[in-house]
């Protein structure tokens, strides 16, 4: 296995960290896309795979959300309303997926495209003609996330990579945490692919006993306490991910500029950001009523 070389890109990334502060020059969501978008060109090789897996999450996002509106009738504009495009799904190719008539020419245009990733669009027409089969759409996008994460996988499995792994692991478990929340119960065929977290985990969740989970993640204690006492999973969700990035400034700066830590700990300040902004714009929106927006 080809050791990836981060260092040359951490060393970059860490000159560019004035650009995440709170002081430093921003134009709001449009600056964090664009600067999204140049990220995997700041490394080489093996490195460059890897950080394409971080905008690659962004791909996999948008891929099911244009999907899901193709297939809900939606008209592009709808379509395209919380798409990223920061990663291989540009501006451009979202407005065709958007304008692309059905979710079947989504998905034939999807596979075409190589999006959003080449194994799982190779992929595609196998899970299709299932879908057709019970047309579960759930089904359908669950099935889509387990390909793209088994090839990250992959492509993350050099111990340099590992902080990239272990986030992925992480926006799994937090969303298995949500889906079994909502639910109150655990149906294994309805979960993303496990990561720390088993389904008896869950399962001790439902029923507020936390240990287990915060056995695995002890820093997701005050956002467990809150949901006990107010259970709303739009407000857990947003405590999670802001407790995914408060260390992230220290990945970026004292991480192993040998490993992908400065990596990721730049790619989670740079999403915080955007996430500020919109929950900023929503704020202004709504005339100052906080909804908790993940």
């Amino acid at each position: 296995m080809t050791a990836p070389l981060y260092v040359a890109g951490s060393t970059a990334l860490r000159a560019r960290m004035s650009r995440l502060t709170p002081d430093g020059a921003g134009q709001g969501d449009r600056e964090e896309s664009e600067e999204m978008r140049r990220l995997p060109q700041l490394f080489v090789g093996e490195a460059r795979a890897v950080a394409q897996v971080l905008t690659g999450r962004h791909d996999l996002r948008d891929a099911l959300a244009l999907l899901r509106g193709a297939a809900s009738g939606l008209p592009p504009e709808d379509r395209l309303r919380g798409v990223r495009a920061v990663g291989a799904i540009t501006p451009e190719r979202a407005a065709e997926l958007a304008h692309t008539r059905d979710e079947a020419g989504v998905v034939a245009l999807l596979e075409r495209l190589r999006l959003p990733t080449p194994i799982t669009a190779a992929a595609l027409p196998r899970l299709w003609s299932r879908f057709e089969l019970h047309r579960d759409v759930e089904e359908l996008e669950l099935a889509v996330t387990a390909t793209a994460h088994a090839e990250w996988g992959e492509r993350a499995a050099h111990p340099r990579s590992r902080p990239v792994a272990d986030l992925l692991a992480r926006e799994r478990d937090q969303r298995n945490l949500l889906i079994a929340l909502a639910r109150s119960d655990v149906d294994p065929g309805r979960l993303m692919p496990l990561g720390r977290l088993g389904v008896r985990d869950l399962e001790h969740a439902i029923t507020g006993r936390w240990a287990p989970v915060l056995g695995v993640y002890p820093r997701w204690r005050a956002a467990a306490a809150a949901y006990e006492l107010h259970g709303d999973l739009g407000h857990v969700d947003r405590d999670l991910h802001d407790e995914a990035t408060a260390g992230a400034a220290a990945r970026l700066r004292r991480g192993d500029a040998e490993s992908a830590d400065p990596l990721v700990g730049y790619v989670l300040l740079l999403e915080e950001r955007a996430r500020r902004h919109r929950r900023a714009g929503l704020i202004l929106v709504t005339g100052g009523a906080d909804r908790r927006t993940p």
